[in-house]
C-alpha cells in the first residue's frame, strides 16, 4: 500500500499576489514542500493540486505530478476541505494501493522531509488515524484573546474570566502549516476537528516550535522564512540529501 504526497496550491492569491513562488533564499517557495516530499522515505508519490499555469511548469520541472484543480475549487472562497476531498479521489483513480495521504501548503517553507516522515509513521503505526504538526500556545493562548464590540470597545473573546499568569493556562494548540497526515478515509468521512475536517477523530501531534507557524499572506512572513531556514530547518535535514 502506497503513501502520497498531496501539496495544494493556486495562483491568483489575495494577500500577496503569487506568493507561491517568490523566491525565498534564492528558491521559489513552493519548491520547498515539493522537495521535501520528493527526499521523504515514507512517501511514494507526490502531486499537485492546482490551476496554476506558472506552477504546474514548475513541478514539471522537479517531475511532480499535477493533479488540475477545477476553476470551482480556485477561488477566494473555496474550501480547503473540498480540495483535499477532490485531490484524493483523482489520486485514486491513477492508482488504487493509496493508504495514506500527507497533505502540504505550497506556500510554506516550513517543512522537511523528517516532518513528513515522522508524521506518515504516527498513522502507519496505528496511534492514530491522522496526526497534524502543532505549536503550543503562551502569550496568543485563546484566554487572552480579544474582539471589538460594535462601539468599537475592547472585550474578551471568549467572556471567560483568566487569569494573567500564562503558565496557569491549560494547554493550548495552533496547526503550525507543517503537515496534516490522515488514513486516506478521513478525507472522504469528514469527521476530523474543525476547521481541520479532514484529519479523522484520533488525531495525534507533533509540536514543533513556534516560528514554524508561518505560511505566508504577509511580507513579515518573508522574513520568518528566512530565519527558519537558516537556523533551526538545517537540524531537520540530518541523515538526508541536500536539496
Amino acid at each position: 500500500m502506497a503513501n502520497i504526497a498531496i501539496i495544494t496550491a493556486k495562483g491568483g492569491n489575495q494577500s500577496i499576489g503569487n506568493k507561491n513562488v517568490i523566491p525565498v533564499m534564492g528558491v521559489p517557495i513552493i519548491l520547498y514542500p515539493m522537495r521535501a516530499a520528493k527526499l521523504a522515505a515514507s512517501i511514494d508519490a507526490v502531486y499537485i493540486s492546482t490551476e496554476d499555469p506558472l506552477i504546474k511548469s514548475l513541478a514539471a520541472k522537479e517531475g511532480i505530478e499535477v493533479i488540475d484543480r477545477p476553476a470551482e475549487l480556485s477561488g477566494p472562497e473555496s474550501m480547503h476541505k473540498d480540495v483535499i476531498l477532490h485531490a484524493v479521489r483523482e489520486v485514486e483513480k491513477r492508482r488504487d494501493d493509496v493508504e495514506n495521504v500527507v497533505v502540504l501548503l505550497g506556500n510554506t517553507v516550513h517543512v522537511t522531509p523528517g516532518l513528513i516522515d515522522q508524521s506518515i509513521g504516527v498513522v502507519s503505526s496505528g496511534e492514530g488515524d491522522s496526526c497534524v504538526s502543532v505549536w503550543k500556545a503562551q502569550d496568543d493562548h485563546p484566554l487572552r484573546a480579544l474582539k471589538v464590540d460594535e462601539q468599537g470597545y475592547v472585550k474578551s473573546y471568549l467572556g471567560i474570566d483568566a487569569g494573567s499568569n500564562r503558565q496557569a493556562y491549560p494547554p493550548a494548540y495552533f496547526y503550525d502549516q507543517g503537515v496534516w497526515a490522515f488514513q486516506k478515509e478521513c478525507a472522504y468521512a469528514q469527521k476530523g476537528p474543525s476547521p481541520w475536517v479532514w484529519l479523522g477523530e484520533k488525531c495525534r501531534t507533533i509540536e514543533r516550535p513556534w516560528v514554524t507557524g508561518r505560511d505566508v499572506h504577509s511580507w513579515i512572513d518573508i522574513s520568518a522564512s528566512v530565519w527558519y531556514l537558516s537556523a533551526i530547518q538545517v537540524n531537520d535535514y540530518i541523515g538526508y540529501s541536500d536539496l
